[in-house]
């Protein structure tokens, strides 16, 4: 009976400490996916707009960057930051959108901020990651002596 009970206590013990090692396995287990799930998932780039006054503006359009000038015609008849700025104006950049470069910094302004800051987030919202509104539109550009 003592040799009995001896065996089943063991048996027991020993189905206790597999189902233990068996949970610890799979505690582990679960711990290696929760360590290597977040270099798993890709983190998405939020596009962000950035400000910047016209001399870095000036700067940046010397080294390749292009200047989208989003007033009206009428407006850019009485002159542009550059004779090599493109002009779209606001109302009309859905139907331009591929007119816009991806591959560019885009260097956005108008008149006084406003409408240059609405085209700026249009195109950030459009995937557009390259995007410096220009601060104070072309009321603050700088006398070109």
């Amino acid at each position: 009976m003592n040799k009995l009970l001896a065996i089943s206590f063991c048996a027991m013990l020993l189905a206790t400490a597999c189902e233990s090692s068996e949970e610890q396995k799979a505690q582990a287990a679960v711990k290696k996916v929760e360590a290597v799930q977040p270099a798993a998932v890709i983190e998405q780039k939020v596009a962000t707009i950035t400000t910047i006054d016209w001399q870095k503006a000036l700067d940046m359009h010397k080294a390749g960057a292009v200047l989208i000038d989003v007033r009206t015609p009428a407006e850019v008849a009485k002159g542009m930051a550059a004779a090599t700025a493109i002009n779209i104006p606001l109302q009309e950049m859905p139907q331009r959108l591929s007119e816009f470069p991806k591959d560019k910094d885009l260097l956005i302004y108008c008149r006084s901020g406003k409408r240059s800051m609405a085209a700026s987030k249009f195109l950030v919202e459009n995937g557009y990651t390259r995007v410096f509104n220009v601060e104070g539109g072309i009321l603050a550009l700088p006398s070109q002596n």
